[in-house]
């Protein structure tokens, strides 16, 4: 079977001998029901070619009747030359901006588009027999007609299959029955819970069959055939309901065509194969920091291992809410947030939008353990985040553009807000003061969408690594432009000018001693290792001069004061890593020596102070278990520590990491909240360093003496106007009419 792509057009013909089989379309309805215009000024392009595949993109806008641009669209396919198999996988977006009154970000927001429908149809020149499977183990049911027959999902089929976790803009739970519907002839004759469809259509000459991968979770999905059709709603008509994408969300969809005559050959659609390399193979490749194969199992395995064998494993906690849907399956329930609720109320609707790096943990520990349920959490997760949890727009702010939005509010249900965070449903927030926002550096995960496109070679992961350092470079340095860096003046330097005006001594510091500025570095880490001779390493160095130094007075930046403080332990978690990638790089050069010798200089003084979080729980406004978990990145830092130093400290290093993570461990395995999701992706992403008994590198750092200590970091009326200057002379060659109207109507909601 060959297939003949059409120019500028979401269309292709199969070629059966000399005679087109079939043509294939993917078609978008607009609110009204009518077809929109596909436009694209670009042809199909390869985008990789192989010797078993091909994979060709197009990329364009579907236009309403008036001609107004309606939603974006990539189509990719995947063609699969021994086979007749094709990938066919389509992405709306909007890429609009949403406008975000307040910093509430609820459904019906003025920036998103609606539709009613789309499908990839398919057309004979002759008609045919259809066969319909709809593939649910043990009670799969088969259909069979000259006329037509179809399957279609309206919701999960599981218990909560109504829950509103499912709602529109106006509130209404949009799911209508449970399961799904078979039809035969224009009748509906049959129901079921959760379907994994083929759809088999034969004629004398030709024969298609179509499946549609992960079907009932991303509900509502349908697949029918007629005499001359078939098609797959991928968005279908027949919900009956009028489909939004937020400004900045998109959703990529994606089915099987297989032209071939054996009729079994897309059952595994629904049940792939994972690909698994023994744990050595990872370690011996450097692949994972701190990763040793084949050790054995101990008391932080069997508690992460909860996460797939414990009564509320990751899997079950999706049921619990319901989490399907097209918009939110593959996220993670946050079941910690009910921890409040009164007894015997259904759970509250809570998203984690991949709080402290799910992905990268369910990672790590697939690539430990080799099981697949934790590969198959880890790629539905990634998907989610990629299209839906990161704001995909260039023209909202430049502080807000590819931001990874915030998990749910603390202790309140999402409503409308679904992945967005903060709502107009809920008066108050979990931060007192605070009833809405937007992206912040707090949230940014890139890690783990860093080992996706590694494992996977999913390209959207990589680029979406990449457009959330960049936005970190926004949100940290400024964007480009004169406004843009005098704003950026106005936050950073001003301050300080005020500070040397009063007659005080203000640091050198320009960002701040936080989590965020950890998650600016891993970051910028994460895109070193996929473009490194971008600079990217070279500006994480840059940010560790500016928010560290050796002569820093720790007491002075109040890190015991938990609420405001206890995020620095994923800033230095960032500089361990740091320091890990460079000597993997072979780098012991003035960046290294700097950041170990304050590394060290911190971690010293956490042994001395730092305690259990518990220890005073007068200090916490929320007293949970969840600070325990947070005491595994204590412990994770010592261990580090231990590996950066030698003889009588390193062992004393070891042997306080130790106690911290017996006594965390030996808690949480006595806690009632052991099960929570935050808890066990907190323990999953800290596992690591605790498996290293030696120092291997130490020799490189033996011959090493301190030599950045001498002096305190203490900025001079030189230093910050040589900051102005520089910020200044950056936004005038930066500046150009066009960017900087641009950049105002964004900051003015224009």
């Amino acid at each position: 079977m060959d297939y003949k792509l059409q120019a500028h057009s979401l269309a292709w013909d199969s070629i059966n001998t000399a005679d087109r089989a079939s043509q294939t379309k993917v078609l978008l309805k607009d609110e009204d029901h009518r077809a929109c215009e596909f436009i694209s000024s670009e042809n199909w392009e390869v985008i990789e070619a192989g010797p078993v595949s091909i994979t060709v993109k197009q990329d364009g806008v579907w236009k309403k009747s008036d001609g107004s641009d309606h939603v974006r669209v990539t189509c990719e396919l995947a063609i699969y030359s021994a086979n007749g198999l094709m990938e066919v996988s389509v992405t709306p977006h909007n890429p609009r901006r949403a406008s975000h009154p307040g910093g509430l970000w609820d459904l019906g927001d003025r920036g998103s588009v609606f539709f009613r429908g789309l499908n990839v149809e398919t057309t004979f020149s002759q008609e045919g027999h259809i066969t319909l499977i709809s593939g649910e183990p043990e009670t799969s049911k088969t259909v069979t007609s000259n006329q037509s027959a179809g399957i279609y999902q309206d919701s999960s089929g599981g218990t909560h299959w109504d829950s509103p976790n499912h709602v529109d803009r106006f509130g209404k739970i949009t799911t209508r029955f449970r399961g799904y519907s078979i039809s035969k002839d224009g009748q509906a004759i049959s129901s079921g819970l959760r379907a994994n469809p083929r759809l088999i259509w034969e004629s004398d000459k030709t024969s298609l069959q179509i499946a549609v991968p992960r079907f009932w979770q991303n509900f509502p999905t349908s697949v029918c055939g007629e005499q001359r059709k078939v098609v797959a709603g991928l968005f279908p008509e027949d919900s009956g309901q009028l489909y939004e994408l937020q400004g900045g969300e998109r959703k990529r969809q994606t089915l099987f065509i297989d032209h071939s005559e054996r009729k079994d050959d897309l059952s595994w659609v629904y049940a792939p194969l994972t690909p698994v390399l023994d744990a050595s193979v990872y370690e011996a490749s450097d692949a994972f920091p701190w990763f040793q194969a084949n050790q054995p199992k101990g008391p932080l395995d069997e508690l992460i291992n909860q996460g797939l064998e414990g009564p509320y494993n990751f899997f079950q906690k999706r049921e619990q809410i319901d989490e399907y849907g097209w918009r939110n399956f593959g996220d993670i329930f946050a079941d910690h947030e009910t921890l409040y609720q009164p007894e015997g109320e259904p759970p509250l609707v809570s998203h984690y939008n991949n709080q402290y790096d799910a992905i990268y943990g369910f990672a790590r520990q697939f690539a430990l353990t080799g099981d697949s349920r934790w590969f198959e959490l880890m790629d539905d997760l990634a998907r989610h985040v990629v299209d839906i949890d990161i704001y995909h727009t260039n023209e909202d702010r430049a502080e807000y553009n590819h931001g990874l939005f915030w998990h749910t509010d603390h202790y309140l249900p999402a409503h409308t807000a679904t992945h967005r965070t903060f709502t107009r449903h809920n008066d108050t927030s979990s931060t007192p003061g605070q009833t809405g926002g937007g992206p912040a550096a707090e949230h940014c995960y890139t890690t783990g969408l860093l080992y996706h496109y590694l494992m996977t070679g999913q390209a959207d992961s990589r680029a979406a690594v990449l457009d959330l350092t960049q936005w970190m470079v926004n949100l940290h340095d400024g964007s480009r432009g004169l406004l843009a860096q005098l704003l950026a003046v106005k936050k950073q330097e001003v301050p300080k000018l005020k500070a040397l005006v009063r007659g005080e001594q203000p640091s050198t510091h320009r960002y701040p001693f936080t989590r965020g500025t950890g998650n600016y570095l891993t970051a910028l880490m994460d895109a070193a290792i996929l473009e490194p001779h971008n600079g990217w390493l070279e500006k994480a160095s840059q940010v560790m001069r500016d928010t560290i130094h050796p002569g820093d007075d720790i007491g002075a930046r109040n890190l015991l004061d938990v609420e405001i403080g206890w995020s620095y332990l994923i800033l230095l978690s960032a500089m361990a890593r740091f320091l890990k990638l460079k000597r993997q790089y072979q780098e012991i050069d003035a960046s290294y020596l700097y950041t170990r010798e304050a590394f060290l200089k911190y971690t010293a003084w956490m042994q001395t102070n730092e305690s259990p979080f518990l220890q005073e729980p007068e200090q916490l406004e929320f007293a949970n278990d969840t600070w325990v978990a947070q005491d595994i990145r204590k412990a994770m830092l010592l261990f580090n520590a231990a590996e950066l130093s030698q003889g009588d400290e390193a062992a004393d290093y070891r042997h306080t990491a130790q106690t911290w993570l017996e006594q965390a461990c030996n808690t949480l395995a006595n806690s009632p909240e052991k099960h929570f999701s935050r808890i066990l992706i907190i323990l999953a992403q800290n596992y690591a360093q605790h498996s290293e008994t030696e120092a291997p590198h130490s020799d490189v750092d033996k011959a090493t003496a301190p030599i950045h200590a001498a002096g305190d970091p203490l900025l001079t009326w030189p230093q910050l106007i040589a900051r102005i200057v520089q910020r200044i002379s950056l936004g005038i060659t930066q500046f150009r009419p066009a960017r900087e109207k641009a950049w105002l109507d964004a900051r003015m909601n224009r």
